[in-house]
């Protein structure tokens, strides 16, 4: 598969290229990302959920700066190799380029700054994914891409006070990960990881906590905000016995 697609930033190439840089704006540009982890000689190892059609899983990825051209001050280019693996549904290796260029544009009586992404990524699949449509896998990986590129560029902005800082708005689709306590961002990814469905089973919090011994996950890390069974029983009975006292005075 090979996928081809560009985008553009108001800002410097010198700035995003500093952005490509920081992994903190990384992290914070990939969503249900659970971690993310600089090693050494330019490797990076990641888990994340991808909530996207044929993709969905939980995948522990690595990633190994290859190549990486300074170049120019309005030029550069970085390549990734990747590997992403998902139990049950296989795995994802691949190339990422991506190329930036400065790109200004007119906007009334001057120039504006901008910088043009270009990005294309060769992937290849194996296991149970390989036995799908490649045109529905190219169409869930181009997503994937389109989407943490478009967040990018909004965490980027946001950054340079070039855009709204999301993570103070009531209507956000998400936080900026960099601009949050990191403690709550960890809970809020615990969170939606322990209620996602991965490789077609139900993993809710009951079943993580009565398995976390052959996992390594404790009651507490599987499930931070479970309430215990009598809890729920007492609720619900509170709530039938105020119907049922709401009905008979509605009667008399």
């Amino acid at each position: 598969m090979e996928l081809n697609d560009a985008l553009r930033i108001p800002l410097g190439a010198s700035d995003v290229w500093e952005a490509l840089q920081d992994l903190a704006l990384l992290r914070a540009s990939l969503d249900n990302c659970e971690s993310f982890t600089r090693l050494a000689h330019g490797e990076y190892e990641l888990v994340l959920t991808v909530p996207l059609g044929p993709l969905r899983a939980r995948y522990e990825a690595r990633a190994h700066v290859a190549g990486q051209d300074s170049g120019p001050a309005d030029a550069q280019r970085r390549t990734i190799n990747f590997k992403a693996r998902a139990e049950g549904i296989g795995a994802l290796r691949g190339q990422i380029e991506v190329r930036l260029r400065a790109d200004e544009s007119t906007l009334g009586a001057g120039k504006q700054r901008g910088t043009r992404i270009d990005y294309t990524i060769w992937a290849t699949s194996s296991g149970p994914l390989a036995e799908l449509p490649t045109r529905q896998l190219e169409n869930a990986l181009h997503q994937l891409a389109d989407d943490f590129f478009a967040e990018f560029d909004a965490v980027v902005r946001a950054k340079y006070g070039e855009g709204p800082n999301r993570a103070r708005g009531s209507a956000a689709r998400r936080q900026h990960v960099f601009l949050r306590p990191i403690n709550l961002g960890g809970i809020a990814r615990r969170t939606r990881a322990d209620h996602n469905t991965l490789t077609g089973r139900a993993a809710s919090a009951s079943h993580g906590a009565s398995h976390g011994a052959s996992h390594g996950v404790s009651r507490h890390e599987s499930s931070p905000h479970a309430l215990p069974y009598w809890a729920w029983a007492a609720m619900i009975f509170l709530v039938a016995l105020l119907l049922y006292v709401a009905r008979w005075i509605s009667e008399h």
